[in-house]
């Protein structure tokens, strides 16, 4: 981290020749393609080989030239927050390389397929339902990995059952953290206009254009466990107007009776319409039922002979995250869906211009972000949270620097912040977030 008035500049943007990186088995590059795992509108992913270890990796080959200038930047904030993850439960992010337009990010590999082909394939064999304990088990991961997700001041918007990834050996990892198509549509509100594919998954708040928040997040989980239990899906409708009717209507059809009442009771409360109603992830790990089933999976976790000892000793520290966590931690909300003029927080802060960091000091207050060359400055510059579209860590190896914030605007426009420490970098960001309605 830069010290005292230091104006260390940000690293610039690395290229590569990406044919150096992956390509042919026997080739004298990074990675060998072992196979093609999925195509889209973005590109390809590939099955690779790590040459050093003949590791199996996850290559994701994106073209940012068939993406807007808006879904480019959310790809950028998306690698960084990915990067910033360090959770069992969350696909590993190994690297990521550039070769204008086109961008390659290499990840963990789930080797058992995903959720979503596990539901499908039980509701065509009759509806062979899931055991409780096999939807508990899955369910307690996914709630870990989104506490470390909103913990770190991060929004996932795209949990579903394709997004849930299998390893073999029983865990789980929540993965693409908004690379879909739909991702642009979420963020910005506008729901329906141009989806590939059905939001099953939206909040009943989004379809009222209303922001997206942690408690969005807590409802397209509350759709996925319905969907582990029923094996179908609770709203449903034969195109875009009666699947929005249907999940503002509310009605939620019966789970199945062979589930306990405490899991069937934990699941509508996540269907709650209202998302000031909704509970938080700190307030769903206070729940009996759910600190049970952490207990249970970290004794199950703990003698498996498919999980090796680094993995064991990330799940112990993960769920010992999750035992410390309190109702009122930074995954709770307050009111979301609205801006909130009455949060406020300053303090000095630089900012990134040109390569360069300049001291400054930052003031945030009645809904605007200011900032001057010094406290007491009256020459101030603010921008309104309303414009903001985002605000995400940015992790050490993109900075090169401890507590660097961005700040990403609805018009496309990026600032980099960095605060004097990792900690207040992440009050920042929360107060943001709360200002935002997002929090």
């Amino acid at each position: 981290m830069a010290e005292g008035g230091s104006t260390t500049p940000p690293p610039a943007p690395e290229t590569v020749n990406l044919d150096e990186v992956m390509g042919a088995p026997g080739s004298d590059c990074l990675y060998e393609k072992v196979k093609v795992l999925g195509s889209g509108s973005f590109g390809q992913a590939w099955l690779v080989r790590r040459k050093k270890d003949a590791k199996l990796l996850v290559a994701k080959l994106l073209d940012l030239s068939q993406m807007s200038a808006k879904d480019q930047k959310y790809v950028e904030a998306e690698i960084q927050c990915l990067a910033s993850c360090h959770h069992f439960a969350i696909v590993r992010y190994e690297e990521d390389f550039s070769a204008d337009p086109k961008m390659l990010i290499v990840m963990e590999f789930a080797d058992a397929g995903d959720l979503n082909m596990q539901i499908k394939a039980r509701a065509a064999e009759g509806f062979r339902y899931f055991e409780e304990h096999e939807v508990g088990y899955t369910f307690v991961q996914l709630c870990m990995a989104l506490d470390h997700v909103h913990r770190n001041k991060m929004l996932h918007r795209d949990i579903k059952g394709a997004n849930v990834l299998l390893m073999s050996s029983g865990l789980v990892k929540l993965g693409d953290f908004g690379f879909s198509q739909q991702y642009e549509d979420t963020v910005s509100g506008n729901v329906g206009v141009t989806f590939c594919g059905t939001p099953y998954y939206l909040a009943p708040e989004l379809w009222k254009r209303q922001k997206y928040s942690k408690k969005a997040d807590i409802w397209s989980l509350g759709i996925l466990l319905y969907e582990m239990m029923a094996l179908k899906r609770p709203f449903t409708g034969a195109n875009m107007k009666p699947l929005m009717e249907s999940i503002l209507k509310g009605q939620i059809p019966p789970l199945p009776s062979h589930f306990s009442q405490d899991l069937r009771d934990l699941c509508i409360s996540m269907l709650e319409p209202d998302p000031n109603k909704r509970p938080s992830i700190a307030l769903l790990f206070q729940k009996p039922y759910l600190q049970k089933l952490l207990n249970d999976f970290e004794k199950s976790a703990a003698a498996s002979t498919l999980i090796d000892a680094d993995t064991k000793a990330l799940i112990k520290e993960n769920i010992q995250e999750a035992r410390e966590m309190k109702p009122d931690s930074g995954t709770t909300t307050g009111a979301v869906g609205n801006f909130d003029k009455t949060v406020s927080y300053e303090g000095p802060i630089r900012k990134e211009s040109n390569r360069v960091w300049k001291e400054r000091y930052f003031m945030l207050k009645d809904g605007d972000l200011v900032i001057a060359v010094k406290k007491g400055d009256a020459n101030t510059k603010g921008i309104s949270v309303t414009t903001l579209a985002s605000v995400v860590p940015v992790p050490f190896h993109a900075a090169k620097a401890e507590g660097v914030f961005a700040l990403n605007t609805l018009d496309n426009k990026t600032m980099w912040m960095q605060a004097p420490s990792k900690a207040e970098c992440q009050v920042w960001i929360h107060k943001i977030q709360q200002a935002m309605g997002i929090a």
